[in-house]
């Protein structure tokens, strides 16, 4: 669905397609398109379905406009189940040679080729069950330099990165990322 004023959204409660609540809109983030995938909203979610469907995280739980059936006065309706998010939060993810359970991959530091720290995954796209895309929020000083509105997430495509351990590691140079949003999202 299509989200005209994105704000209006933040402390919301977020419920499933069948009226469970998950929790509450917490942030918002622009992503690099607003078409498609949208905004992206981070839900702080009820400590029970935290427990029982996010293996006890206390991260945010994206979601992205797609998700969203219908807005209400005081709640958002998802167009999936809250088994559906808990199911894709819990998958795991092909980085590189190895694979990643997708939520160990939110809020750790993402660097580039070179080492040089440019920001971390809050969001991600998915199509039929495959991730696509990660949302990258840049650190403080990229958005400034670049003069990105800040809390814009930028695509960073699965098949970049490289490696994971306690840092998430892509094989394109800080250079080569604001080349391929320049020219695959005109962006920058």
């Amino acid at each position: 669905m299509k989200v005209d004023n994105p704000k209006a959204l933040f402390s919301k409660d977020v419920h499933d397609m069948y009226g469970k609540v998950i929790g509450k809109i917490d942030k918002i983030w622009k992503s690099w398109n607003e078409d498609y995938p949208g905004y992206f909203f981070g839900v702080k979610t009820k400590e029970n379905t935290r427990d029982n469907y996010f293996r006890g995280t206390n991260k945010l739980i994206p979601i992205y406009s797609d998700y969203i059936r219908e807005i209400v006065s005081n709640h958002v309706t998802l167009n999936k189940t809250i088994d559906d998010l808990g199911h894709l939060w819990n998958k795991i993810v092909k980085c590189g040679h190895s694979i990643y359970p997708l939520d160990q991959l939110f809020e750790m530091s993402v660097y580039d080729k070179n080492q040089s720290r440019i920001g971390t995954f809050c969001s991600f796209v998915e199509i039929d069950g495959m991730m696509t895309h990660f949302g990258l929020l840049l650190d403080p000083y990229l958005y400034e330099s670049w003069k990105v509105p800040y809390n814009t997430t930028l695509p960073i495509e699965t098949s970049y990165i490289t490696y994971v351990k306690d840092t998430i590691n892509l094989d394109k140079t800080l250079d080569e990322l604001k080349i391929y949003w320049h020219n695959k999202h005109h962006m920058l």
